[in-house]
């Protein structure tokens, strides 16, 4: 009975032993991470398989490569330092000798992978220009408990100038290739600009189209970065925090429905455009006459290859077009001082375009004429574009082209 007693007691001390265990186990996982997500370094330094995209030989639309740069450095404060004058400093000769053995050294450069570098030109024969990072070892991510409270917090800088948006799309894929879609905001650009000091940005997922787009939240495999413009940024730290969005969850400002007329594309300004004023190329200008901004044309083969330019209506939101794309007409203004045909599509995120070459039906002159083309003369059924997912309108010209585009917009037939 005695024996019986103490294995009693044992066993019932165990028990509660492992009771106290799972207890404290369970503990330690909620509080560890956010609410017991644990995979929030997304990227800090390279050197495994996690990120892909890199840029090769035969990669030029890939724009991802590894810079020795690092986000714990403000290179702001020592790209100028001031120089001592060594002119006023006096030295001690000394005549020494000194035979030493000669050792061969064999150096290999390598950069260190500190953080990334993203560098393209938009280049128009790439349908998909970005990389992506499978954080965490490629394994499946349940990211469903985070998403109303959480951000993506990243360190940016340029290595001249400044800039106040960043041409990124950030897009989270499950591991059935479904994705979701955010941008950064000027609101989430800590300052409002990103020049040579490291700055920081934030993507609140709340931000992304997870409703809308159904990804599996909780078999999340990685983080794609898409270059919608041209862009020459420094990425670090990359990483998922504790955030609290402080604006109401409105899954429709993902996705604007183009329905009222006129529907505005260029006007006057260059909101949500590429390849217009470049920088290094002068084949696409914002010029002024009378107060009012046209775009210029002018594609000479001898300064620069730049052929295309890019306008997101909506500034970079998806604009679903899918239910009035018959409804509507492209209408702009021209004035032709040396036409060649040229090619206008409508593009969706993932790159399939809808296209139409413009092909003038009267003589050449210097004046200001309107032209309207109704979007069903698009090949809308051949093509496999998704018209809920509308990304922006696309020119592309030919060489030797001189003229002028005003008043862009989409208009009731």
């Amino acid at each position: 009975m005695f024996r019986i007693l103490i294995l009693f007691c044992l066993i019932f001390s165990s028990c509660k032993n492992l009771d106290l265990l799972t207890l404290y186990d369970m503990e330690i996982e909620n509080t560890e991470g956010i609410d017991g997500f644990t995979s929030t370094e997304i990227f800090t330094t390279g050197g495994s398989d996690e990120v892909w995209g890199m840029k090769g030989k035969e990669g030029f639309c890939n724009p991802f490569s590894f810079s020795a740069y690092d986000a714990s450095v403000d290179y702001s404060l020592v790209k100028n330092p001031k120089q001592k004058n060594l002119a006023d400093t006096s030295f001690e000769k000394v005549d020494r000798k000194y035979n030493l053995p000669t050792v061969k050294v064999k150096s290999r450069k390598r950069t260190p992978k500190n953080s990334i570098h993203l560098k393209t030109d938009k280049n128009p024969a790439c349908e998909w220009i970005g990389m992506g990072i499978g954080w965490d070892g490629w394994q499946g991510k349940d990211m469903s408990g985070i998403m109303e409270k959480s951000a993506i917090e990243l360190m940016v800088r340029v290595e001249k100038g400044s800039i106040t948006r960043l041409p990124i799309v950030f897009i989270l894929e499950d591991y059935s290739e479904n994705q979701c879609y955010a941008t950064a905001s000027y609101l989430g650009i800590e300052g409002g600009k990103i020049d040579q000091s490291w700055t920081r940005v934030v993507v609140p997922l709340q931000t992304f189209s997870y409703i809308k787009n159904k990804i599996d939240l909780t078999n999340v495999k990685q983080l794609l970065l898409q270059c919608y413009d041209a862009t020459d940024v420094y990425l670090d730290n990359i990483q998922i925090i504790k955030y609290n969005h402080p604006y109401k969850r409105l899954e429709e400002n993902l996705t604007v429905y183009d329905s009222i007329s006129p529907i505005p594309v260029f006007s006057n300004s260059l909101d949500g455009t590429w390849g217009i004023e470049s920088g290094h190329c002068n084949n696409f200008s914002l010029k002024t006459k009378k107060d009012n901004n046209f775009i210029s044309v002018k594609t000479d083969s001898t300064k620069c290859d730049w052929l295309d330019f890019g306008i997101s209506w909506n500034n970079w939101l998806y604009t679903d077009i899918s239910k009035s794309v018959k409804d509507f007409s492209l209408q702009f203004d021209i004035k032709e001082n040396i036409f060649k045909p040229f090619v206008i599509s409508l593009e969706d995120y993932s790159g399939k375009k809808l296209s139409y070459t413009y092909v003038k039906n009267s003589s050449s002159n210097s004046e200001w004429k309107s032209v309207s083309i109704p979007l069903y003369k698009f090949p809308i059924r051949k093509s496999k574009i998704d018209l809920t997912k509308i990304k922006q309108i696309h020119f592309k010209f030919a060489y030797d082209t001189d003229l002028s585009i005003d008043n862009i917009q989409l208009t009731k037939n």
